[in-house]
């Protein structure tokens, strides 16, 4: 019962997504970059949404697959001022800089469940890629 009663505290987080609309057979991503020139204004809404705790004192996270972290220029990796969470079932080890490393979405919530995060987070942003978005759909 206990365990059941942990699963449906985790499926209450909030979780936000940013994301890109395309029309289909389009993607929202293409060799590692954005198949579109950097929009500016989007960038900073981005940055602003997820850099920005509703609590003071607390940290949002970021939560993305392999391929988003590393579409990142390694310069801007991890995103500052966020908690930044990979997620790969090829890795072993959080890559370079990301703060940690889960197997699954499920796997990065019970992580952040855990006494050491769970009072310094705030809001969890899922950042991409397509089939995390596919998968945040079920929560």
């Amino acid at each position: 019962m206990a365990g059941e009663e942990e699963s449906c505290r985790m499926r209450s987080l909030l979780l936000n997504s940013i994301v890109a609309v395309c029309p289909p057979g389009q993607g929202i991503g293409k060799a590692g970059t954005l198949p579109w020139p950097l929009l500016r204004n989007e960038f900073k809404h981005f940055q602003r949404m997820t850099m920005t705790p509703t609590t003071e004192g607390k940290q949002n996270v970021v939560i993305m697959g392999r391929k988003t972290w590393f579409s990142i220029p390694e310069k801007n990796r991890p995103l500052k001022e966020r908690i930044n969470i990979v997620l790969s079932k090829e890795l072993m080890e959080p890559p370079k800089g990301a703060h940690h490393l889960a197997k699954s979405l499920d796997e990065a919530l019970d992580l952040l469940n855990t006494p050491e995060l769970k009072e310094k987070i705030d809001l969890i942003w899922i950042i991409g890629g397509s089939s995390l978005y596919k998968v945040k759909n079920f929560y």
